[in-house]
């Protein structure tokens, strides 16, 4: 399910996260030839995370801030970019991230969302360091509302315009060993 380079896969998609070199190209317009753009995209919201991911970095001295980056999204089978996933936020106190998506006008209702979203979850839902998903989407994105209801997120806030969307699992603390059995 997860690639050499971070990449996740689906039957239709991969979600490559983003090099150097793509956060300028998507910044400044440019797309790859080898991977050419579906008609729509870069969403705006794709340039305003892409710069926060930016910043974000830059804060962090240049370091990397794998795996809470922004991904492409992909399809295989034309090696086209027909959406984006950021990590708007790495992991909090909570170990829970706050997350963005997009699909390009083009290539909407095709459940792309809905499959690259499920792929997060389980990606998500293996690592340790993280135990949740929050997102959050204006009321007048039926869409999106739809999507993060299918991939097992629920409400648990409600600002009138925007609604807050969360997914959590706990895991099982670890037990020493010398604690199990007694004495």
């Amino acid at each position: 399910m997860t690639d050499a380079d971070g990449s996740l896969r689906t039957d239709r998609l991969r979600v490559r996260p983003m090099a150097d070199g793509d956060f300028d190209a998507l910044l400044q317009g440019l797309q790859d030839p080898d991977r050419p753009w579906a008609d729509g995209y870069p969403l705006d919201e794709s340039l305003v995370s892409a710069a926060m991911v930016q910043a974000r970095r830059a804060d962090a001295g240049g370091c990397d801030v794998a795996p809470w980056t922004q991904y492409q999204v992909i399809l295989e089978g034309e090696d086209v970019v027909v959406g984006d996933l950021t990590f708007l936020e790495p992991p909090d106190d909570d170990r829970v991230a706050l997350v963005t998506f997009g699909i390009a006008p083009s290539r909407r209702r095709q459940g792309f969302a809905t499959e690259m979203l499920d792929a997060l979850v389980r990606w998500a839902r293996e690592r340790p360091d993280i135990r949740g998903l929050r997102a959050d989407t204006d009321l007048v994105n039926p869409a999106s509302h739809g999507v993060l209801r299918a991939a097992g997120l629920r409400v648990v806030q409600d600002d009138g315009d925007r609604q807050l969307y969360e997914l959590r699992w706990e895991r099982p603390e670890r037990v020493p060993r010398a604690a199990v059995g007694g004495a």
